[in-house]
């Protein structure tokens, strides 16, 4: 795993808590982990079947323990060929939830919205875990040079707002933006793991491998 995420390509997933939302979901999406668990294997398998080689767990906001488990056993059981934990860089406790997730292929910390948290985090999470990290940052431009340096195995963007220039990043994920799945596409930036975040689904999946990465 460490190796793809340094030098290899894949094709990550789209948005999990915007799709729920879409389907009723109030509160914390990871307690549907456990009451709505149908709901949110479909999603994932949505994914796979459009193209996803890695998913991620559905724990962004943080997860019990209880939740944590059945989070990995559900993209497990969507048949993806990796799962990552899934956690926002500014949660407190980053270190408990990264340990919950250990027996996830790679620990990502989403969207951090400031340089400083994008390395604490990190930090945070090397000292939980010996899983291969990847931070994204939602900022116009990210420390990415020193994400990698700091130990992170990828760095890039996700979310919103869009990079002012994406040039080197690993990781680029991001919301749709009002956009349609193809011009999504279209106007994402290149990077070796591409996938989306808020307000897209398995069809931007499907126009994004019709791209070039």
């Amino acid at each position: 795993m460490l190796e793809i995420l340094r030098s290899g390509s894949l094709l990550l997933d789209a948005a999990m808590g915007t799709t729920l939302l879409s389907q009723g979901l109030q509160g914390r999406a990871p307690a549907w982990n456990l009451s709505h668990a149908d709901q949110v294997q479909a999603v994932h398998e949505a994914h796979v079947r459009a193209g996803a080689e890695l998913v991620l767990t559905n724990t962004f906001v943080g997860a019990t323990a209880e939740e944590a488990r059945a989070a990995l056993r559900l993209a497990r059981a969507s048949g993806a060929r990796y799962v990552g934990g899934c956690l926002w860089a500014g949660l407190s406790g980053l270190g408990e939830q990264v340990a919950q997730l250990v027996q996830a292929d790679s620990i990502w910390l989403e969207a951090a919205t400031s340089a400083r948290q994008a390395l604490e985090a990190l930090r945070a999470a090397r000292a939980a875990t010996s899983l291969p990290i990847v931070v994204t940052c939602a900022l116009t431009a990210a420390p990415l040079d020193e994400l990698r340096a700091a130990g992170a195995a990828a760095a890039g963007y996700a979310c919103s707002p869009w990079p002012s220039d994406a040039r080197g990043a690993d990781v680029i994920k991001l919301a749709a933006e009002g956009l349609s799945a193809l011009d999504w596409a279209r106007k994402l930036p290149p990077a070796r793991l591409r996938g989306g975040c808020c307000g897209t689904d398995e069809r931007y999946l499907i126009a994004l491998r019709a791209t070039a990465r």
